[in-house]
């Protein structure tokens, strides 16, 4: 009998939305989106912000629980909150985000928000971890928690990047998000993985790619993952490590893929399920 519990990240079910592009909103409506996470196996559905609002004003968040409720999700995932340590007009709209995300967490009963940086700005580890603080205890306020990812071309680059920021934060709502595809483009070493204390470890995220690409990396990140198993990353050895750092939380899964997101939504949650788990159900070497 299968043991873990896994997230649909948002662009497993988000079909063929327009990723990196302004208004990525995904043509698929969130309840067909559920259903069909539900119906494969998931235990966690994520969404993106414009997503969020849509359903808001389509279903509103009372009824979007109850969707959640009735298709087995136990864990809600809402995605992507970045600008947290900026100033100015980047800095306000992120706040206005920060707003309307941290509401609906508390509406509908979020897991966590996950939260980082994608833009390589040049921020130091004071500030990072002072803003991360406030961040945290928001989300506590409303009974969420953050998930912190770091991404090589972003001011957090590294998991032990990730961990100096929350650990000097010190607030319990606030965590790392380490995902196997921005682990290996920063090139560290999975035995590193080992020493991440399981306390600090809000979720960990599944996925496969070629260890080679073409362009610029960051479209890479958006259109060039894989199912676990179609690509070379050593998907193995990384579950393998997170596994020994004890953590026992869910398994999201993000296959951020030009050619996923043109599958049916049906077959592209199904392979997304099936491949991860797979690896999964593997024993620990």
């Amino acid at each position: 009998m299968n043991t873990y519990e896994l997230i649909a990240g948002c662009w497993i079910t988000a079909g063929d939305a327009p990723v990196m592009e302004e208004g990525d909103r995904s043509p698929l409506g969130v309840r067909e989106r559920i259903e069909a996470a539900g119906r494969a196996g998931f235990k966690g559905f994520g969404i993106g912000y414009l997503d969020l609002l849509d359903a808001e004003r389509s279903v509103g968040f009372p009824d979007l629980k109850l969707m959640l409720a009735d298709n087995g999700i136990e864990h809600f995932e809402i995605e992507f909150l970045m600008n947290w340590f900026t100033t100015g007009e980047d800095r306000k709209r992120s706040d206005e985000i920060r707003a309307n995300m941290l509401r609906a967490a508390e509406a509908v009963g979020a897991r966590h928000i996950k939260c980082g940086d994608h833009t390589g700005a040049k921020v130091g580890v004071d500030r990072l971890a002072e803003s991360f603080a406030g961040l945290a205890a928001d989300a506590a306020e409303a009974g969420t928690r953050l998930a912190l990812e770091p991404m090589p071309f972003g001011a957090i680059k590294t998991p032990q990047e990730g961990l100096e920021v929350v650990q000097r934060a010190g607030h319990l709502a606030g965590g790392l998000l380490i995902d196997i595809w921005h682990t290996v483009r920063a090139g560290v070493d999975f035995a590193a993985l080992r020493d991440l204390p399981a306390e600090h470890l809000t979720s960990i995220e599944l996925d496969d790619a070629p260890l080679t690409w073409e362009g610029d990396l960051l479209a890479d990140t958006f259109n060039g993952r894989r199912l676990c198993g179609e690509g070379e990353f050593d998907v193995v050895g990384f579950i393998d490590a997170i596994k020994g750092t004890g953590y026992q939380g869910p398994w999201g899964v993000e296959i951020l893929g030009a050619e996923h997101r043109k599958l049916p939504l049906e077959e592209a949650v199904n392979a997304a399920y099936a491949t991860t788990l797979r690896f999964l159900d593997r024993p620990v070497d």
